[in-house]
């Protein structure tokens, strides 16, 4: 799902994305990961908190981090 989002939000495709992508080294900005994870969170009706936020630094820790979330609701 991260890579459909981040295509959709920052207009380019992300071909070699892993769960072990750091996000900045994919160049998408701190501006354009919050609107990545809002879409997400709108799509998936989950809410990931802001202080959750700050320990998400590859795809991986999103990944995870939106699973909990889904785990938590279910």
């Amino acid at each position: 799902m991260f890579k459909t989002v981040a295509a959709r939000v920052d207009k380019r495709d992300f071909p070699n994305v892993t769960m072990d992508s750091v996000i900045t080294d994919l160049g998408i900005d701190s501006l354009t990961m919050m609107e990545i994870i809002g879409q997400m969170e709108t799509s998936l009706k989950i809410m990931i908190p802001d202080e959750d936020l700050v320990e998400l630094s590859t795809v991986g820790d999103l990944c995870r981090k939106v699973g909990e979330r889904l785990e938590s609701v279910a």
